[in-house]
């Protein structure tokens, strides 16, 4: 299998979390691809070739978490840079959360999720309600 490498603008992958409410947020991403050795998936190229990014949520080291993914450029075949993707809301608990890019190819096969990783920290989500009475 060939070597292929996902690196970051800011660390190794840029997620900025968005607060969306009680405990939903969003995961924005920006990350940078070589696509020289592993072309991205286009129209007439449908196999041994670069299909999508996949977002995980990894933390605590237990199974990866599926968060969303993002499509490979079509028919990208040289290094670019500030690829960027954003998910839909999705529920995480407040702390550090580690997270994790892969390149997947057209057949399934991904990169470890481990190569990629960084952490940000979610809020807590705001009160459900919330009430003041002043005499």
């Amino acid at each position: 299998m060939r070597k292929r490498v996902i690196w970051g603008i800011v660390g190794w992958l840029a997620p900025i979390l968005l607060w969306a409410g009680s405990s939903q947020h969003t995961v924005a991403v920006t990350l940078n691809y070589d696509f020289t050795v592993d072309n991205a998936c286009s129209s007439s190229v449908t196999s041994g070739c670069v299909k999508q990014f996949n977002i995980y949520d990894i933390t605590g080291g237990a199974a990866p978490v599926k968060l969303f993914a993002i499509p490979a450029p079509s028919g990208a075949s040289t290094a670019m840079t500030g690829i960027t993707g954003t998910s839909g809301l999705v529920t995480l608990k407040a702390g550090v959360h580690t997270f994790a890019a892969t390149a997947q190819m057209a057949d399934g096969t991904e990169s470890n999720p481990n190569a990629s990783t960084a952490t940000a920290t979610v809020s807590p989500g705001s009160p459900v309600s919330f009430s003041v009475t002043v005499q």
